[in-house]
């Protein structure tokens, strides 16, 4: 009877044991966090949603460092190749001015060079990261002629209509043009699945 109740202690010190291990290895887990390299960059972690390069520096963002910068919520659209508006609606995120002067110092003119979940890229130059675009007649959307030179704002949105982009269509960040009126700018301008947004020299 003594061995049975000294096998029944000794098993339940031993759950104890492993509990308390368990419980131990949970809390000291290192948090998602940049690990900084010998060059002065940061790798990427599970929380990284996009990076941003200039030269030899990276900074990664979370989606709620990005939530946590200030927001710009405009309205746009664009017209395809084929002649179509597409998009239309209200977008929430972030100029795309205001992320790059996270990045000090920065050059006075610069080029970006925006990546896909694919690794497709796209180049955008600095009157064009200004807002300086063409835009397109909304209710003839089969005129491939601009209407005029826009004011917009590049942005890089997170939401539409009040909702989170919809990760398998958009990805979670997509570049778009918006304004107060909605004006409609071309389709090529816009692109989605963003992972990596690189400063270059003009």
């Amino acid at each position: 009877m003594k061995s049975k109740v000294n096998k029944i202690i000794s098993v339940t010190v031993a759950i104890a044991i492993i509990c308390s291990i368990a419980v131990f290895v949970c809390v000291n887990i290192p948090k998602q966090t940049d690990i900084p390299t010998d060059d002065g960059t940061a790798k990427k972690t599970a929380s990284t949603i996009v990076t941003l390069i200039y030269d030899v520096n990276q900074r990664n963002f979370s989606f709620a460092n990005l939530v946590g910068l200030e927001t710009y919520t405009a309205r746009g659209g664009y017209r395809t190749e084929a002649g179509f508006i597409k998009g239309v609606g209200n977008y929430t995120g972030v100029n795309i001015s205001a992320l790059i002067e996270t990045m000090q110092p920065i050059p006075n003119l610069y080029s970006l060079i925006v990546t896909s979940e694919d690794g497709e890229t796209q180049m955008y130059n600095y009157s064009t990261i200004q807002g300086i675009t063409n835009i397109y007649d909304q209710d003839n959307a089969s005129n491939p002629n601009p209407i005029g030179k826009g004011n917009m704002t590049m942005m890089l949105a997170y939401q539409y209509e009040g909702n989170l982009l919809n990760e398998s269509n958009d990805g979670k960040l997509k570049i778009v043009f918006v304004d107060q009126q909605g004006s409609i700018t071309k389709a090529s301008l816009w692109w989605k699945k963003i992972t990596s947004i690189r400063i270059i020299t003009e």
